[in-house]
């Protein structure tokens, strides 16, 4: 119950600051930055077409602004509108060609639109680029796992998690959200598809070593137990 009412709570504080945001953007129709808050806002409610609206806007105040590229692109991506998603993103590497996150964007709305060769050849250049990035092996796995290339998507998620581990020994304890996570439970995915139960166990238990919570994991747990039998 406490629960509940702090994320109540927290969710009509973001409500009415969207709400004051609305009211200072009416009266100064040209502030950009205040439909920036907007947009972020829109998103936390899940209100896309709201937000696609906004950063459309402040690129007509500012064009290129890169943080409204990147988040419209992000709308479009979500939206499966994916030529636009992939127009936002190369226009921002077009200003910013060492831009990780447009990359990354870029990588993923190719996947989802099925354009295999650009995603490969996009993931490839995002590892040359950056070689100590975590994200980036990431994102490679992601692709290969997509076309069912186990072996090489297990080596690049093992090395993103050997990248990410450095960060997460500085943090105690990790969390649900964070990336660690999420790479071990895809790791987890890849164990169990080649049947390496021990290996898929490891990934279990590390995230339980380092703080997420057990009752988070039992359904992996539950899986894990049923396909020894």
């Amino acid at each position: 119950m406490f629960v509940a009412s702090v994320n109540a709570q927290t969710q009509q504080e973001l409500r009415d600051s969207l709400s004051m945001i609305n009211r200072l953007i009416e009266q100064h129709p040209m502030a950009y930055k205040l439909k920036l808050r907007k947009a972020a806002l829109n998103i936390e409610f899940g209100e896309w077409e709201y937000a696609l609206d906004e950063y459309t806007k402040v690129l007509e105040i500012v064009p290129d602004n890169p943080t409204a590229l990147y988040y419209r692109g992000y709308v479009y991506q979500h939206l499966r509108r994916f030529a636009d998603a992939r127009r936002d993103y190369e226009r921002l590497l077009l200003a910013e060609p060492q831009n990780e996150h447009a990359l990354m964007g870029l990588i993923l709305t190719n996947l989802e639109d099925n354009r295999i060769t650009e995603a490969f050849d996009g993931a490839n250049r995002m590892v040359e680029m950056f070689p100590s990035s975590a994200q980036a092996y990431a994102v490679r796995a992601e692709v290969e796992r997509h076309e069912n290339m186990v072996s090489p998507a297990l080596e690049d998620i093992r090395k993103a998690i050997e990248i990410e581990d450095v960060e997460v020994q500085k943090k105690y304890p990790i969390t649900v959200d964070d990336d660690i996570t999420a790479y071990q439970l895809t790791a987890f995915e890849l164990y169990m598809q080649q049947k390496d139960h021990k290996a898929a166990r490891g990934c279990l238990d590390y995230l339980i070593k380092n703080g997420v919570p057990r009752a988070y994991l039992n359904n992996y747990y539950t899986r894990l137990s049923a396909e020894k039998k």
